[in-house]
Order: structure tokens, then C-alpha cells, then sequence
């Protein structure tokens, strides 16, 4: 049985999270130096998930100058698929967000990734659009929102 807990992101974790975007991301992974960079702009914004020290997940949000929480990019390990993790990571991800005073979401997919569309779906998104050859080589990006509504 796996002890998969999700926590803040840390400087220490730089090599691992590297390691984590390569594997799900290959040549199109962030490196080394945004990770660096995000947790230097909004250190509260990256969550990992770790199995017994060993990293096999992470989601990474920012906020526009507009205000909008953008839920940058989520990635788990293959073998740790399908078992609820980056759901987890996704409410972690949204709930400090919201604590950033955050209303309005936006996340993105390949639109292709069916998983991934179904999970944001679940967690409140609706696509708003679809911007075509996004990635290259034709993969398209689907855009989603979500709204909260304003606290009194």
C-alpha cells in the first residue's frame, strides 16, 4: 500500500520535480529554472506528491496581473495514475488559490487528454475554447474555466 502525501514544493526538491516533468512531458517539460523561478514568485503554489520521499506528482499555479488563478501544469508518474493523486493535487493546488483571493480559474489540456478534461471537468471546469496547433505538429489546447462565486 503506497503513502502518497501531498505538500509545498521546496527549493531542495528542484532534481525530482525535474525528473517527474520529464518523464510525463519528455522534450516539452519545463526545466529546472521555472520551478526555481514560480517558487520564488508564488511559493505557495506548488504542490508535490511523495511517495515514501520519492516525488511522483506536482501541479504548479500562478496568478495573472488580472487576477486569474491559472492552474499551469499538472503531472503525475505513470505507474501512480488513477488512483485519486492528481485530483488531490488539483483541490490543493485550487484551495491555496483561493486563499490567494483567486475567483477565477483557468487551466488548459492537449486536447486529446481525455483523463486530464475529465478531472477538471469534475472539479467545476467547463471549456471555453479551443486554440488550434497550440502545441505543434496539430495538438490542440482546450481551455477551461471556473468561476467562484464572490464572499459577501
Amino acid at each position: 500500500m503506497r503513502n502518497v502525501r501531498e505538500r509545498l514544493f521546496r527549493p531542495s526538491d528542484l532534481a525530482q520535480i525535474t525528473g517527474v516533468e520529464q518523464n510525463v512531458y519528455g522534450s516539452g517539460a519545463y526545466s529546472k529554472y521555472f520551478f526555481r523561478q514560480l517558487h520564488d514568485l508564488f511559493p505557495t503554489l506548488i504542490w508535490v506528491a511523495e511517495d515514501d520521499g520519492k516525488l511522483v506528482g506536482h501541479v504548479c499555479a500562478a496568478v495573472a496581473q488580472d487576477g486569474t488563478g491559472w492552474i499551469l501544469n499538472t503531472a503525475v508518474l505513470p505507474h501512480y495514475r488513477r488512483q485519486g493523486i492528481g485530483e488531490r493535487l488539483m483541490i490543493n493546488s485550487i484551495d491555496a488559490l483561493l486563499r490567494a483571493g483567486v475567483r477565477h480559474f483557468k487551466v488548459t489540456s492537449e486536447s486529446e487528454n481525455f483523463p486530464a478534461i475529465r478531472l477538471y471537468e469534475k472539479l467545476g471546469f467547463h471549456t471555453v475554447g479551443i486554440e488550434e496547433d497550440y502545441y505543434g505538429d496539430g495538438v490542440d489546447r482546450v481551455i477551461m474555466e471556473r468561476h467562484e462565486k464572490e464572499q459577501a
